[in-house]
Order: structure tokens, then C-alpha cells, then sequence
């Protein structure tokens, strides 16, 4: 009687390739940081520089012409609603300090990096990506679930709320603070997200604007504030594509007093608590944003599609995220999320967000956000929130945690 077997090819295969010595890996790994740090080089080289200066925490700036002196909104920023029980301080910016050295009128700072104290590890794409890991593409009947490699990407995890509307922009406050995080390849930042478009393929499309800290960033272990875009969901990253701050062209600077990049104040657990006032407008072919009371830049509406943020959003989103690299440490990250303490421990002691609203119309018009919440990990990162209105916060909630567990 026949049955069924599993059969081996009689033909021979060739030899395994040979393992790769230690030193070769080096010599890969040394050759990888040479590329990003030569791609900033060769960035920096290209910069139209009229004079340089170094701000009171260290930032080195570039101070480049305006090449892009469009007007922004003819909104000025309102007086934030005072609280008595929970007063706050606005994030306070070097550059808009009497005895700041600044460049001269007509120029914009732009910001170098700490070259010698940034190691990332992985390929140029990787590095100028969200994560620190570009996306890997995988074949669409394979999801890549039960692949090793795609296993051993970072894991996001999130505490935040979404709103699925059509929108224009949004704003409000994101309390900032110094969280912990445990690897320099690691980040924990709060932030906004614009978002339109399917997650599948290439499609998606955000405007994304906080808090970050991130050692392979910017070379320390201080908050800064970020600005982000991508043209084509993570995947790719380049001019025009997407990237941070001024990492990729595509960001319009406009602010001699802001820029993209720069140090943050950071909240003091039961102490001072300061906080970062942030509006995202479309206004005139272009996805304004502005910081307290400063206008920043924007990124102009011809990078995008009109699927993704040509002339819309579909979703805005306010909240909390980490980057866990599992494939460098299996065990979860001790990186802290907001404040590194959880949402029940309240003002002064967990992260908020307070004033949330979203821009219903093309007119300017602000409604509240009422988000759905969605929390990746909870015993580790959590979110409590207030969208009832009933304060002078208005929309808000308190978000974070310690990490360290699933």
C-alpha cells in the first residue's frame, strides 16, 4: 500500500555561504554610520550660510535666507484658559530671549546635529524612518507575522485617542516632560498626528508635530520639539518623501525664534508643569504650523495627494508612543511614556493634554475632540479622559506609564 511522504531533492545544493566574521560585521556596521553621517555632511555643505551661532543649551544653528516668506494665518494665538487649581507655564524658547544671538533679519535657524554623538546602527533609510527601522516590504500574501525578521522590528505602543472626521487642522496643549528612556535607539515622545489615507500599500499620509526624546535623534537624553511627515506610510523616506524635522527636504521654515529640533522645558514631578501650545491649520496650499505664539512653517500641500492631506484630513489623533526594539533586548523597555507615571496619579504627576479641538471647516471654525481612546500595552502605558467639556481644560486627558511589562 501506497502513502503519502515527504521526499528530499537528489540534487545537491550548493555551499552555504560562510558566516561573516566579527570583524566584518564591524567594518558593515562602521561603514553604515559613515553613510548617515556623510549624508549630513553633504546636507550641511549645500546650506546657504550667513552666519552660525550656538544657543545657551548647546544647539548649533545654521542661519540660512527666508526662502519661503509666505504669509501664515491671520490668527493670532488665544490667551489659554486659565485654571487656578492647575496653573501652567507656556514652553519657554531660547531664540525668544532679549539677550538671544540670533542671525540677521531675513534668515532662519536651522539646526546641526551632534555628528560625533550620534551611533545609530542601521542602514540611512533606517535612520531618516519614524522608528529608527525603515518599514520592511513584504509580498501581500505574506503578512509577515511568522517571519523572524519582521517579528524583530520595533513595537509601537500607544496611549492616545483618534477622531475619524473630516478636518482642517487642530490644536491644543501637550504637557511636557523629561520621560526616561532606556536605549539611545529608542524614543517616547506626545504628539499630534493629521492623518488621511488607507494604511495599505503607500497610502497614508501625516503632519505630525510634539515632544520627543530620542538620543539617535538629536545626541542627548533631553525633550525636543519634532516635526514629521510621511508621503508614503512609513515605507520611504527622503526629500520630499518624508523624514523629521530638517532631516528630508520638504519643511518650510519660517520662525527666527522656533525651529524644529530645539530643546524643550521639561515638567517637574509635584513642581512646574510646562506645556506646549501647538496648532496645525491648512491655509492656502500649504499645512501651517505654529508653537505658543510663533508660526513656525509648514509643509505646502504639493508634497502630498488628493487621497492623502492635499486638501483634507480624515483623522486627527492626540496621545503618547514608544518605540520598543525587541530585536536588540527581548524583554519589554523600562522606556517611560509622558511623565513614566500612570494617568490616575493626576496633575502634576502624570502628562495631559488639555484644549483639544479640531478645525471643522476651511473657514477656521474649532471643535472639540471626542476621540476614541486605544492603549497598545495598559499595564504598561494608559490614557484617562475628559471630553465632556465640563472644564476649563475642555477636552483633555492624562496619559503615560513606566513600562517595563507587556
Amino acid at each position: 500500500m501506497e502513502s503519502g511522504r515527504i521526499q528530499r531533492n537528489p540534487d545537491v545544493p550548493d555551499p552555504p555561504p560562510r558566516v561573516r566574521s566579527g570583524r566584518e560585521v564591524d567594518r558593515a556596521a562602521a561603514d553604515r554610520l559613515d553613510e548617515i553621517r556623510q549624508y549630513f555632511k553633504d546636507q550641511y555643505a549645500q546650506r546657504n550660510v550667513i552666519t552660525r551661532t550656538t544657543t545657551r543649551s548647546g544647539d548649533e544653528l545654521d542661519w540660512v535666507p527666508v526662502e519661503y516668506p509666505d504669509e501664515p494665518p491671520d490668527i493670532e494665538a488665544p490667551e489659554p484658559p486659565y485654571d487656578p487649581d492647575r496653573p501652567t507655564r507656556p514652553q519657554p524658547f531660547e531664540l525668544a530671549e532679549p539677550d538671544a544671538e540670533s542671525g540677521p533679519p531675513g534668515t532662519v535657524p536651522m539646526l546641526r546635529k551632534p555628528l560625533d554623538r550620534i551611533t545609530p546602527t542601521g542602514t540611512l533609510q533606517d535612520y531618516l524612518s519614524k522608528s529608527g527601522r525603515a518599514k520592511r516590504l513584504t509580498p501581500p500574501d505574506d503578512s509577515g507575522l511568522l517571519s523572524p525578521r519582521a517579528a524583530a522590528e520595533p513595537v509601537h505602543k500607544y496611549a492616545h485617542a483618534l477622531q475619524f472626521v473630516t478636518n482642517f487642522g487642530t490644536e491644543g496643549f501637550i504637557n511636557t516632560w523629561r520621560p526616561y528612556v532606556q536605549w539611545s535607539n529608542e524614543f517616547s515622545l506626545g504628539q499630534l498626528w493629521e492623518t488621511r489615507g488607507s494604511g495599505a500599500g503607500f497610502d497614508l499620509q501625516t503632519v505630525e508635530v510634539g515632544s520627543q526624546v530620542y538620543y539617535d535623534k538629536y545626541g542627548d537624553w533631553y525633550p525636543h520639539l519634532f516635526i514629521f511627515f510621511t508621503t508614503k506610510n512609513y515605507k520611504l523616506y527622503g526629500d520630499f518623501i518624508g523624514g523629521y524635522n530638517n532631516e528630508v527636504r520638504g519643511w518650510e521654515q519660517l520662525s527666527s525664534t522656533v525651529y524644529p529640533g530645539v530643546r524643550m522645558a521639561e515638567s517637574v514631578y509635584g513642581g512646574a508643569q510646562y506645556e506646549l501650545a501647538v496648532k496645525v491649520m491648512l491655509y492656502s496650499g500649504k499645512w501651517w504650523i505654529r508653537v505658543g505664539n510663533e508660526w513656525l512653517g509648514g509643509y505646502p500641500t504639493s508634497l502630498f495627494n488628493a487621497a492623502g492631506l492635499q486638501d483634507q484630513a480624515a483623522i486627527v489623533d492626540w496621545g503618547g508612543e514608544i518605540i520598543d526594539d525587541v530585536a536588540f533586548h527581548p524583554e519589554p523597555t523600562w522606556t517611560q511614556m509622558g511623565s513614566g507615571h500612570f494617568p490616575f496619579e493626576g496633575w502634576t504627576r502624570a502628562a495631559y493634554m488639555r484644549n483639544l479641538a479640531y478645525q471643522s471647516d476651511a473657514a477656521g471654525t474649532m471643535t472639540p475632540f471626542a476621540g476614541f481612546t486605544h492603549v497598545t500595552n495598559p499595564n504598561a502605558y494608559d490614557i484617562s479622559v475628559d471630553f465632556s467639556g465640563a472644564t476649563t481644560w475642555g477636552s483633555n486627558f492624562y496619559w503615560g506609564g513606566p513600562g517595563g511589562v507587556e
